[in-house]
């Protein structure tokens, strides 16, 4: 339902948009009652036109947000994970207690995030430095643990991130917001050692930072950077963030996934937490902490990147214009 409702919303928004260039040169040209070009109005119409436009972009963002999002999830993809590669493996109780190093088949990885979120030096916008750190992999019915083969303790894979974000509107009680940045590392917890500091409020009423430390044995498995992104936030203490991000693979990534070869090039990420679970602290940081899937796919086009390149055809087209008048 909701892939059906981001593609409508989508192909609603194009004809709104086809409108707009119909009627752009009408918006430009518009003539005085003498014959005479009226630069007022050109200004007034052309500053109509541009908000126009900003406003679609904005609406083209949600709608491919909203389908790639509901299709991710709609549609898992699999891969093979090889634990052994990093020394690590899952539970087994066939022919004794033991801890299974095969590789096997998942769809997606399971965890909880944090972050700080602050606001921008514009004051129209965040950042935040945060981490992802993933509990188990959804493997079918079943879902999946590492544990260490040598300590015999859980092993976490894990994300950090730095994320930058854009106000595009604010609707009541929620603020919806298109991600502007977002890079991040992938790592392997090696030896079960690492320590994760959720983000939160300290004695005083400020923000505590997202950290994550004692990290140094943990091995890098790949990287990536943002391709499309939205998040919201609700003054109830409600907040999701969900981005497709490019995926690359470092040598000892790719001894971890194993298959498909070549790996997919995107990861998927949606999380979300209930009403309460962001904190608003006294120096303006938020603390949230949520919970969400990552699952990884191929590049497919994308009606924002297409549209935001019509716009620019749309700009050389207008100079060229001007220049031959």
């Amino acid at each position: 339902m909701a892939a059906v409702f981001g593609k409508c919303l989508m192909l609603i928004t194009i004809i709104y948009l086809a409108r707009l260039l119909l009627i752009r040169d009408h918006y430009r040209y518009r003539i005085t009652s003498d014959g005479k070009y009226s630069r007022n109005t050109q200004e007034k119409y052309m500053a109509n036109f541009k908000k126009n436009v900003l406003a679609t972009v904005a609406a083209l963002a949600l709608a491919f947000g909203v389908s790639s999002a509901a299709q991710a999830a709609s549609s898992p993809t699999n891969f093979t994970v090889n634990p052994g590669s990093i020394g690590a493996g899952q539970i087994s109780v066939v022919g004794g207690f033991h801890i299974d190093e095969t590789p096997f088949v998942a769809q997606a990885l399971t965890g909880n995030s944090s972050e700080l979120l602050h606001a921008n030096a514009a004051n129209n916008g965040h950042y935040a430095d945060g981490y992802i750190k993933y509990g188990f992999f959804n493997a079918g019915p079943n879902n999946i643990t590492l544990y260490d083969v040598a300590s015999k303790r859980t092993i976490d894979l894990y994300v950090k991130f730095h994320l930058e974000d854009t106000t595009i509107s604010t609707i009541g009680s929620t603020q919806k917001n298109v991600v502007t940045a977002l890079s991040f590392d992938f790592w392997a917890d090696i030896g079960g050692d690492t320590i994760f500091t959720q983000a939160g409020t300290n004695a005083g009423g400020g923000g505590i930072e997202a950290a994550v430390t004692n990290t140094g044995n943990d091995v890098l498995l790949g990287s990536g950077a943002l391709t499309v992104g939205l998040a919201e936030l609700n003054f109830l203490g409600g907040a999701t963030l969900n981005a497709n991000t490019t995926f690359t693979l470092t040598n000892a990534g790719k001894n971890f996934f194993i298959a498909p070869i070549p790996f997919f090039t995107m990861s998927l990420s949606g999380f979300n937490n209930q009403s309460g679970g962001a904190v608003f602290n006294n120096d303006g940081t938020v603390a949230i902490n949520a919970g969400g899937q990552t699952s990884f796919n191929n590049a497919v086009p994308e009606p924002t990147s297409l549209a935001l390149m019509g716009l620019g055809l749309l700009g050389v087209g207008a100079t060229v214009r001007r220049r031959k008048a």
